[in-house]
């Protein structure tokens, strides 16, 4: 059964589902049979110059990818075979594609794959900061502040108002010197995340309060912020949301960066199920 298109007429949403629909149901998509998909959606043939844009987008997509997940034809699109474990990927896909029908959308399962991804890319850890929190997380936010200070040697100087959940911020990453664990230094690398998975993602992007945060802790070295989101963002927008979200993690640099092997089975667990019960409601009945 055929996943459900949203937003036919948008060239980036209908290469997402053909993502979708490479990687769990078809060998190939042909762009005559697309044509008629997106006939059917919408009512009317799409244009040609419309077929050449979705061709283009999955062009570029497939050569970013660290392993192939696809590869594309004049005409033909075509599933890679991988190795690496499908379900972030696909995690990643459903997000993207019906994050904003507000299904069963469990943002903290992307927080925490966002939080392993970041720290693979950093070569260090992680801590999931964000509201709600975690078991064994503390819902006070001084408490997990203070927390973050003790695992990265950082110096606590006060705490946000209790009003605030999280501050903006998703995921905490560090990478620490080689240095003994119980006598290491501040002054690394730090990170500050936030995780956006609905279709307004790019209202966001400007909503770690650094400044802030600056007051809350005094980092040796000051923090630099990140923004990910399970879809890819396109060319045309990647210097203005760089310029306002800091570094990057779309879809690609998600995928790129889950190790392997990944190092949380409980999550890949997780994922597997939400996974399953998203695919029964994005199914066309």
């Amino acid at each position: 059964m055929m996943f459900e298109l949203p937003e036919a007429d948008d060239a980036q949403r209908v290469a997402d589902w053909v993502e979708l629909e490479l990687a769990l149901d078809r060998e190939s998509i042909s762009k005559a049979w697309l044509t008629s998909i997106i006939e059917q959606s919408v009512g009317e043939q799409p244009s040609e110059h419309f077929l050449s844009d979705i061709w283009r987008v999955l062009s570029d997509r497939a050569c970013r990818y660290r392993q192939p997940r696809f590869s594309v034809e004049s005409n033909l699109v075509c599933r890679a075979e991988t190795t690496e474990p499908i379900e972030p990927y696909v995690a990643c896909l459903l997000f993207s594609l019906y994050s904003i029908n507000q299904r069963r959308n469990d943002p903290k399962l992307f927080e925490r794959l966002i939080a392993i991804c970041v720290g693979e890319y950093l070569g260090g850890e992680s801590y999931v900061f964000g509201w709600p929190v975690l078991k064994n997380i503390p819902a006070n936010i001084e408490l997990r502040v203070r927390e973050i200070c003790t695992k990265t040697r950082e110096k606590f100087a006060e705490s946000p108002q209790a009003r605030y959940k999280d501050r903006g911020v998703d995921v905490i990453s560090w990478k620490p010197f080689l240095e003994n664990t119980a006598e290491h230094r501040s002054n690394q690398i730090v990170v500050l995340s936030q995780c956006a998975i609905g279709g307004d993602w790019r209202s966001k992007t400007g909503q770690i309060p650094l400044d802030a945060w600056k007051q809350y802790i005094h980092w040796a070295n000051q923090p630099i912020k990140a923004f990910a989101i399970p879809m890819v963002i396109h060319d045309d927008l990647w210097h203005d949301v760089s310029t306002e979200a800091g570094l990057l993690f779309d879809r690609i640099r998600i995928v790129n960066h889950v190790p392997l092997p990944f190092p949380d089975a409980p999550l890949l667990d997780e994922i597997k199920s939400w996974i399953d019960l998203e695919i029964e409601n994005a199914r066309l009945q």
